[in-house]
Order: C-alpha cells, then structure tokens, then sequence
C-alpha cells in the first residue's frame, strides 16, 4: 500500500483515536511530575524502619504498588516504585528480586479498576461512553478476585525474614510540584467524566513551563509515538481478509471475546490485543476483563512486565517471574472462571 493517495493518508489519520491519544499525553505528563517531585521516595525510606521483615516489607511494597497503579496507570507506577525498590537494596542486605516480580502483577491488578489506570483501559474507556464510576463498577468483580489472590500469594511465598537494614540516605523532595500535579489530576478525572479533555491540554503545558520545563522534556514521548503507531498498525492487520476471516469463525460472544483477548494479549501485549479486538467486537467488557485479566500472565503479556524486569536488569529474572507469575495467572483466571461463567 502507498501512501501517494491523499485519501490513504487521511484514512491512516483516521486510524488513530485521538482523544485516547490526548488523555494518555495528559496523563504521562502529571505521573512524569510526580516521579520528578519525589515525594514517594521520601515516603518509602520514611517507612523502611518500620517493618521488621521481608512479609510485611512486600505487602507494604505490593499494595502501595496496586494503589498507585490506579490513578498513575500500571506503567508509570512501575517507573517510581521499582527505582524505590531498588534504591532501598542499597540499604538493606536483603534481595528484593521476588518483591520486583511482585510489584509487576501487583501494578497489572491495580491498574484494572480505573480507566486511568493502563492504556488498554483509558482506550477502552474512551470508545466505550460510560463513566469513571461506571468502570470502576464492571471492573470490581475480578480487581476483588485478583486482588485478593495476589495478598495470598505474597504472604504464602515471603517469608518472616527479618530486615537487615545497612544505612539510609535522605532525599530532596519537591512538595509544591507534588501537590500541583495532584491537583491537576483530579482536574484531570473530571475531564475525563465532562468530555474536555482537549481543553485542558494547553493548560497544563503553559502551567509546567513555568513551573517545570524538565516534565515536558522528561515526559514518555516514545510512548506517545508508538501508540499512535499502534493504532495505525492494527487498524490495518485487523483489515487483512485471511485475519478477518480467522477472527470472525468465531462466535464472538462474551466468552469468546475475552478468551481471545486473553490469547492474543500473552503474544503481542495487552494494548495492541485490545485495539486489534475492538475492530471485530463492540463488547467492551469482554475485552476489558481479557486484556487485564491476561497481563499477570506471561512477562510479554504486559508492558509493564518487561518494564519492571529490564529495571531489574537480571536475565535470570525473566525465570523467576513466570515461575511466579503462571501460577498466579491461572489461580486466578480459574476461580473468575469457576465464579462467573460455571453455569
């Protein structure tokens, strides 16, 4: 296919869905202001000397992590606890490899009960005109189940070991970005709710560069730019006749739709299974259960997997995740399967 025909060109424009585009722009600026202000660094290191072993340490650690992932999205969360996580190995004689792995499935689950909390969702989201509390509501049911699984595995697999701590280093923090940036934030969500976003872009960019450039600069372009590639590419694989035809031998009922979801997801990442999904199905909910229920399973499932594990930087890493990762993936997907569709 060229690109000589103006009407290609405007159609390939087309492809992208540009207020998923804005909103993720938006977002990755305010969550690229938190990490600079931090503020999260000096509540981890405040925290440190609290807990006594790698148990409570790691729940602290994994339900801060799910939390988090909520509101900053799973990928984001990952860039400010993980760092932490890493930085307090430094005063600590305790290996955080396992607490690492954990805090990916932990930023995967959290990050399914809003539609701010993975692109997968704010795309979602978009498409699919209900509301930020609407959302929350569909998604409650299996961020319960993974949610609680998740505690069980953390406090089954870590064990009372007592925390050796080495030394602690104090770090500046910047209060006054911290707090713009939260208020920005829930401007932010209203925004999303009232349909204005595009209205508030030209805001936040002037109020940074006054109060902050370095955001700007230091803000997730690559991102930006891959998922407007993103659109384009799957927009065009999902028109592809052989790819049609696959797709739609398929009764694409609810089941169905989140399994292939779920398949697809664990070969080319939840995001790109999402956007290739809604050009043959219109059940959001469907797609929206599959593409998070599927991210805590293989590490290529999820962005945010390979984020957490190229910051670990150990190859041997890459094991031990989907040693634990499997077995949580199919516990849970069981159970959602035992509690809402055995019957």
């Amino acid at each position: 296919m060229t690109l000589n025909n103006p009407k290609e060109i405007y159609n390939f424009f087309n492809y992208i869905n540009w207020p998923t585009i804005r909103a993720l722009f938006i977002l990755l600026v305010l969550t690229t202001a938190i990490k600079i202000s931090n503020f999260f660094d000096i509540l981890a290191v405040k925290f440190i000397t609290i807990f006594k072993n790698e148990k409570t340490l790691a729940l602290f650690f994994i339900i801060l992590t799910s939390i988090l992932a909520m509101f900053l999205t799973n990928d984001i969360t990952l860039f400010i606890v993980v760092p932490i996580t890493l930085a307090i190995s430094n005063v600590i004689k305790n290996d955080i490899t396992k607490i690492i792995i954990f805090e990916a499935i932990s930023a995967n689950v959290g990050s399914l009960l809003t539609p701010i909390g993975n692109p997968q969702n704010l795309y979602l989201f978009r498409e699919w005109h209900i509301n930020f509390t609407d959302f929350i509501n569909i998604m409650m049911p299996i961020f319960v189940i993974k949610f609680l699984i998740l505690l069980l595995f953390v406090i089954i697999i870590f064990p009372l070991k007592k925390i050796e701590i080495k030394e602690i280093k104090k770090n500046n923090y910047q209060l006054f970005l911290f707090i713009i940036s939260l208020l920005f934030f829930i401007l932010f969500i209203v925004a999303l709710n009232l349909n204005f976003v595009r209205y508030l872009i030209p805001i936040i960019i002037i109020s940074f560069l006054f109060i902050k450039k370095e955001v700007l600069v230091k803000m997730d372009w690559f991102l930006i730019f891959t998922f407007i590639l993103m659109f384009i590419d799957f927009n065009i694989i999902a028109d592809i006749d052989i790819i049609k035809n696959i797709i739609n031998s398929f009764d694409l009922n609810f089941f169905n739709v989140m399994n292939i979801t779920i398949f697809l997801s664990q070969f080319m990442s939840n995001v790109p299974a999402t956007i290739f999904m809604v050009q043959f199905s219109d059940n959001y909910e469907a797609i929206a259960y599959g593409s998070n229920i599927a991210g805590s399973g293989f590490v290529f499932a999820s962005l945010a997997n390979i984020i957490a594990m190229r910051m670990l930087n150990d190859n041997k890493a890459y094991l031990t995740f989907h040693k634990f990762s499997l077995p949580y993936f199919f516990t849970s997907y069981g159970i959602i399967l035992f509690l809402f569709f055995n019957h």
